[in-house]
């Protein structure tokens, strides 16, 4: 048998690296794990906080805001391995509610919407027929969470990508500009931009032979989700949380493509 090959962004902490330890217990000496990270110093001392590894575990830099740093790793596992058998979206800038929309809003766009584009467009060729792309995203990302006058932004019919990315943007602007109450977007960014990506989730799949997903790992304790929640005694840890994800890896396309997943179960889009 070949040896399998992983990607999982974000890996060096939080879900992320409750995702490496999960998928290493899973793979074989021979197979490989690449974790993307920004700062690959924090992916080195990760991956010493796992007991036992399997896999080979390797730190590679990824931005995922910055195309060409998503382009030098696709290039780099495409000649080492011609594809790939699973890629895992999972990167996400932090807010805070302590700071105002306007000065948190564009970097949290470029990050998790354009991030999850650049993702899209150039790992989606890479992935083996049984492989699978997976988009980190939440049960926010659903049309029910937004004003109705805005769903034909995010029309899966007639959208592609692009336009996708052309709403965020200007979704931007509408933030910086302290126009979102006028226009009906909701107080908080973290709604429009779970919709955008699995929306792009959703056409990329319709487009494609792949099989492209997006997943919410319910309420997770990490530095990222404490100060929007009062009570975490409920939360799963990142360890826990992973293994709703890694278990999807072995459901058939079919069952998966397209959807936002939680738990095994689809969540509804409208």
């Amino acid at each position: 048998m070949s040896n399998k090959v992983a990607l999982i962004t974000g890996a060096n902490q939080g879900l992320g690296l409750g995702l490496v330890k999960k998928l290493n217990e899973r793979y074989d000496k021979g197979d490989v794990i690449y974790l993307g990270v920004r700062r690959p110093e924090a992916g080195k001392e990760a991956i010493k906080t796992i007991e036992k590894v399997n896999a080979h575990l390797e730190v590679v830099y990824m931005d995922v805001s910055n195309e060409e740093t998503i382009v030098a790793i696709k290039n780099t596992i495409q000649e080492k391995h011609d594809g790939i058998d699973l890629v895992i979206s999972n990167a996400a800038a932090r807010i805070s509610p302590d700071t105002p929309n306007k000065e948190q809003v564009e970097n949290f766009i470029q990050t998790n919407n354009m991030g999850t584009y650049y993702m899209l467009k150039h790992f989606q060729p890479l992935i083996t027929t049984n492989g699978k792309l997976i988009v980190v995203a939440s049960a926010f990302g659903s049309l029910m969470h937004l004003n109705s006058n805005l769903h034909n932004l995010f029309d899966i019919g007639t959208n592609s990508l692009e336009d996708i990315n052309a709403t965020m943007q200007n979704y931007v602007g509408d933030v910086k500009a302290e126009r979102e109450d006028e226009k009906g977007w909701p107080e908080w960014i973290n709604i429009p931009s779970k919709i955008g990506q699995v929306a792009m989730v959703k056409i990329a799949a319709k487009e494609s032979n792949k099989s492209i997903f997006s997943v919410c790992p319910g309420l997770v304790d990490t530095d990222a989700s404490r100060p929007f929640f009062d009570n975490m005694h409920e939360a799963q840890s990142p360890y826990e949380a992973a293994g709703h994800i890694i278990e999807l890896i072995d459901k058939p396309t079919a069952e998966l493509s397209g959807k936002l997943i939680q738990f095994g179960k689809e969540l509804p889009w409208n």
